[in-house]
């Protein structure tokens, strides 16, 4: 008779317990205000196909709505992508961005060493936004070291009229080299909210 009751006791603390938990977690996932009012999409779980791993360039999008004026992407570098130190970066992102009404024109453009929205600003001595390449150069005052990890932020980008996944490839200059390689790209899911 006493182990029964062992029995039943644990059974309804062991259910009051994940019922504490659930409520718990429930809470814990209920996004704050702020957030909740802010459209955020970043990089998702890739499966099958897509972009090899060792290519792939982690990104979020802020104020991610179609025709939005303000919209901030963060563009991640890994450290691991970067064996060299950086003296240019070179961004060049697909037609159908403008051909859909995107734009960078009135954006402004920096870099921040770090990760998720960065910390220190890297200082730039020049960017150059060319729609008619569909290019974004960026010229950092002093090289970004191998192995840092750093992020490309465009702030008040004029998103497209409609949805669409664009990609946006990252070569960079190296230090001592005379051009540009292919380090990844981006593949953006662009005005998805």
């Amino acid at each position: 008779m006493g182990y029964r009751n062992w029995l039943q006791t644990l059974g309804l603390s062991a259910l009051a317990t994940a019922g504490v938990v659930a409520v718990g977690a429930q809470t814990a996932l209920q996004p704050t205000p702020a957030l909740a009012q802010l459209s955020r999409t970043c990089q998702g779980f890739t499966l099958f196909g897509g972009v090899d791993a060792e290519y792939r360039l982690a990104y979020c999008i802020d104020n991610n709505e179609r025709r939005d004026t303000r919209a901030r992407y963060y563009l991640k570098v890994a450290g691991r992508v970067v064996p060299r130190d950086i003296i240019e970066l070179e961004i060049s992102y697909p037609e159908a961005f403008e051909e859909e009404g995107g734009y960078f024109t009135s954006a402004t453009i920096e870099l921040r060493e770090g990760t998720g929205r960065g910390d220190e600003d890297i200082p730039i001595a020049e960017v150059v936004v060319d729609p008619e390449t569909n290019l974004l150069e960026i010229y950092p005052e002093e090289p970004i070291p191998a192995n840092t990890s750093f992020i490309v932020v465009l702030s008040d980008v004029r998103n497209p009229n409609r949805y669409g996944l664009h990609n946006f490839n990252l070569n960079v200059m190296y230090q001592g080299d005379s051009f540009r390689q292919f380090v990844g790209l981006w593949a953006l899911d662009v005005a998805a909210e």
